[in-house]
C-alpha cells in the first residue's frame, strides 16, 4: 500500500500532467533539475541543442548543459537535435512566446524541450491555458514556486515514456528520493489553483513601470537601469532588486506585494 505522502506526490503529478496537456509528469526538486532531466531524457551526449544564449539555462544553471549532459549548445538558426525554449523568458523582462511563436520554433528540431518556470504568467498574459502553450513542445518544466508561491518543486511533463526516463534519470541525480514529499507536493497542488491570480501581479508591474515612466512589461518583471552601488541604498528603503548585470536591475511583482508596496518601491525609486 502507497503511504499517504506518495499519494500526494502522485495526485499532485496527475494534476499537474493535465495542467500541461501531457501523458504524465514527475515532481523535482527545482526547475532547474527538471529542465536537467528533461534534456537527459531527450537527447544524447555530444547532441547539438538550440537554445538562445541568454536563456536561464546557459546563464543561471551551472553549465549542466555541457558539464552534465555533455550537449553543445548552438544557435536557434543552428540545425540541432533538440530545440529547447523558455517562457516567459526572464533575461528579456518576462516577454512571452505566444503558441504560434512556440509552434514555429519547436518545429526546427525533431525534439523540444520548453523551460516553463514562468509558464503560467505568459498563459495569463496571452488569456490562453497552459497546456495550449506546452502543446507543440515534447516536455516542458513548470516551476511551482514563484507566483504561485510554492515554498518547492517544479513538474516535467511529456509523454509516458520520456517522463519514465526522466524519473530514472532524476534517481541518478538524488532528487527522486525526497522524504517527506507529500508535505511538499500539498503545497503544489494548492500552487496549482493560483495561476488566475497572477493578474493580479501582472497589473502591479504595470502600475510599478507607470510610476517609473517605463514602458508597460509584458507580465511581472519591471527592468530598469540602476547603478550597482545604489542597490544597497534600495535595501535600506525596503526595496529587495536583482541585478543580472549590465547596469540592469530587476524588480518582480508576486503575492507578498501590496498595492502600497508598489507605491513605496517607486517612490524609493525615483
Amino acid at each position: 500500500m502507497r503511504s499517504g505522502s506518495e499519494r500526494t506526490v502522485t495526485e499532485l503529478e496527475h494534476r499537474g500532467a493535465d495542467l500541461l496537456g501531457k501523458e504524465a509528469a514527475l515532481l523535482a526538486p527545482t526547475c532547474s533539475m527538471a529542465n536537467l532531466v528533461a534534456l537527459l531524457a531527450l537527447a544524447q551526449p555530444s547532441d547539438r541543442v538550440a537554445i538562445d544564449p541568454t536563456a536561464h539555462i546557459v546563464v543561471n544553471e551551472g553549465d549542466w548543459l555541457t558539464e552534465v549532459a555533455g550537449l553543445v549548445p548552438v544557435g536557434v538558426d543552428e540545425e540541432a537535435a533538440v530545440v529547447c525554449l523558455e517562457n516567459t523568458h526572464t533575461r528579456s523582462g518576462g516577454s512571452v512566446l505566444t503558441v504560434a511563436e512556440t509552434e514555429a520554433l519547436a518545429a526546427r528540431a525533431s525534439r523540444s524541450h520548453l523551460d516553463g518556470a514562468r509558464l503560467a504568467n505568459a498563459a495569463v498574459a496571452l488569456g490562453v491555458s497552459p497546456c495550449q502553450l506546452a502543446a507543440p513542445v515534447d516536455t516542458v518544466a513548470f516551476s511551482l514556486n514563484k507566483g504561485l508561491c510554492a515554498p518547492y518543486g517544479a513538474l516535467l511533463a511529456g509523454d509516458g515514456a520520456v517522463i519514465a526516463e526522466g524519473r530514472r534519470r532524476l534517481k541518478q541525480l538524488g532528487g527522486g528520493t525526497v522524504h517527506k514529499a507529500g508535505v511538499l507536493a500539498a503545497a503544489g497542488l494548492v500552487a496549482l489553483g493560483l495561476v488566475d491570480r497572477l493578474a493580479e501581479d501582472h497589473r502591479r508591474a504595470r502600475d510599478l513601470a507607470a510610476l517609473l515612466g517605463l514602458p508597460e512589461p509584458p507580465t511581472n518583471i519591471v527592468t530598469t537601469e540602476l547603478p550597482a552601488s545604489e542597490l544597497l541604498e534600495l535595501e535600506r528603503r525596503g526595496v529587495l532588486a536583482f541585478a543580472p548585470g549590465g547596469g540592469n536591475v530587476r524588480l518582480v511583482t508576486h503575492r507578498g506585494i501590496s498595492d502600497d508596496d508598489v507605491r513605496r518601491a517607486a517612490d524609493a525609486l525615483a
